[in-house]
C-alpha cells in the first residue's frame, strides 16, 4: 500500500487511539480481566472530593516544575524523533507521520526506523526476556514465540550475517506492531526526563500508574504524605499544565461502570486506588503545552494511530479539558470525517505532575 492509500485508510480513523484496541491489549497478561469490569463499590466520599479539588486546583495554579517541563519536553523530542503524526483539534489527520511497521531510514534527520523506537520503549521497561513482546503465527492474538527465544535462536542458526540480519530486523519488527506499546511509550518518557521508579510506576500498562496516583490522592486526603510524582485529579475540573498525564479508558459503554451523580473520576478513583480494576483498558497522553486563548492543550502519545502522535484536545476558560457529548457510535462510525470530536472520549482521570523535582 502507498503513503498515499495509507493516509486515506488513517483519515476515518483519526480520532481512535490506535486499532489495536481491547482485542489487543489482551495479548498484556497484566491486563487480563474478567469480561466485565468490576463494579465499584463506592463513589468517592464529599469531604474528599472537596479536599482533593482543593490540592489539585492549587497545584494547577502553580508554574509546571523542572521536572514536569522536562517530561513535556522529552515528549516532543521523541515525537520528532519518530517523525510521528500530527492531528488536528477535532480529530482530522493534519500531517501522516511514520507508523510502527516503518522500516525505512533517515539519516539525514537521525532517525531510526520507527519499529526500533518501539523497540526502545519497551528497552526501558527492562530486558526483552521480560517483556510480552513475541511473535505468533494465529489470529487469536497469542505469542506462539516469545521474542527473546526467536533472536536466539536465530543468532545460532547456520546464516550469513546479512540473513541473521534481516531476519532479527523482521522479527522485532513484527512484534512491535503487534503488541500494544502506548504505556511503555509514556514511561520511557518519563523515566528519560529523569523521574526515579520510586516515584513513577513504570509499567506496561497504563493501569498500573493510574492506580499509583489514586492510591496518593486518596493518602493525601485522609493526611497523608505520598512520594509518587502523581496525583489523580478531576480532569473536568482541573487545568491541566505541561507534564501532566491525561487519561481516559476504552471500554464500550455497558463494559465499564457509568458515570455517577459525581462524575467518572469520583466514581472510578476509590476502587483503582484500592487495588480493584474497575477499568482497565486505558490510554493516557501527556501534556506538553496549553494556549489558553485558543483554548487547546497539545498533547503527545504513543501507539495513537500505531504512531507517536502530537494533537490537539480542547479545554474550558479555566485551562480543564473540556466536556463533549458521549457518542456511543464514536469508535465504529466509518462516514467521511473524522470518527468523533476527542472531547467526548471517556477522559476520567487527570495525573497531575506534583514537586518537589
Amino acid at each position: 500500500m502507498t503513503r498515499t492509500a495509507h493516509q486515506r485508510a488513517a483519515i476515518p480513523r483519526a480520532a481512535a487511539f490506535g486499532a489495536k484496541t481491547l482485542r489487543a491489549a489482551l495479548l498484556l497478561p497484566v491486563l487480563l480481566a474478567p469480561s466485565t469490569p468490576a463494579r465499584p463499590s463506592e463513589s468517592l466520599p464529599a469531604p474528599e472530593r472537596t479536599a482533593l479539588r482543593a490540592l489539585c486546583l492549587a497545584t494547577a495554579r502553580q508554574p509546571p516544575s523542572p521536572l514536569a517541563m522536562e517530561i513535556a519536553a522529552t515528549a516532543l523530542r521523541e515525537h520528532a524523533a519518530f517523525g510521528g503524526h500530527v492531528i488536528g483539534r477535532d480529530g482530522r489527520l493534519l500531517v501522516f507521520g511514520a507508523v510502527e511497521a516503518d522500516a525505512r531510514r533517515d539519516p539525514a534527520r537521525g532517525l531510526e526506523p520507527a519499529f526500533r523506537q518501539v523497540m526502545r520503549y519497551w528497552q526501558t521497561l527492562g530486558p526483552v526476556e521480560g517483556s510480552p513482546l513475541g511473535l505468533r503465527s494465529g489470529e487469536d492474538g497469542t505469542p506462539n514465540l516469545p521474542l527473546a527465544t526467536a533472536l536466539e535462536r536465530l543468532g545460532r542458526a547456520d546464516l550469513s550475517d546479512t540473513e541473521r540480519q534481516a531476519l532479527q530486523a523482521a522479527a522485532e519488527r513484527a512484534a512491535a506492531v503487534d503488541v500494544p506499546w502506548s504505556a511503555a511509550f509514556v514511561s520511557h518518557v518519563v523515566l528519560s526526563a529523569g523521574v526515579s521508579r520510586s516515584r513513577f510506576a513504570a509499567s506496561m500498562a497504563h493501569v498500573d500508574y493510574v492506580a499509583e496516583a489514586a492510591r496518593r490522592s486518596r493518602a493525601e486526603t485522609g493526611g497523608t504524605a505520598h512520594s509518587a510524582l502523581y496525583r489523580a485529579c478531576d480532569p473536568l475540573a482541573t487545568p491541566v499544565r505541561p507534564g501532566d498525564l491525561v487519561c481516559l479508558h476504552r471500554h464500550r459503554p455497558g463494559e465499564a461502570p457509568p458515570a455517577g451523580r459525581d462524575g467518572l473520576f469520583a466514581t472510578l478513583l476509590p476502587g483503582l486506588a484500592s487495588g480493584e480494576r474497575p477499568v482497565w483498558s486505558l490510554h493516557c497522553d501527556i501534556v506538553v503545552s496549553r494556549d489558553e486563548r485558543r483554548r487547546t492543550a497539545e498533547v503527545v502519545g504513543g501507539n495513537v494511530l500505531q504512531s507517536v502522535s502530537r494533537r490537539m484536545l480542547p479545554v474550558d476558560r479555566r485551562g480543564a479539558l473540556a466536556r463533549g457529548p458521549q457518542r456511543p457510535d464514536c469508535f465504529e462510525d466509518r462516514g467521511p470525517g473524522p470518527l468523533c470530536r476527542p472531547e467526548s472520549a471517556a477522559w476520567f482521570m487527570l495525573l497531575q505532575a506534583t514537586g518537589p523535582d
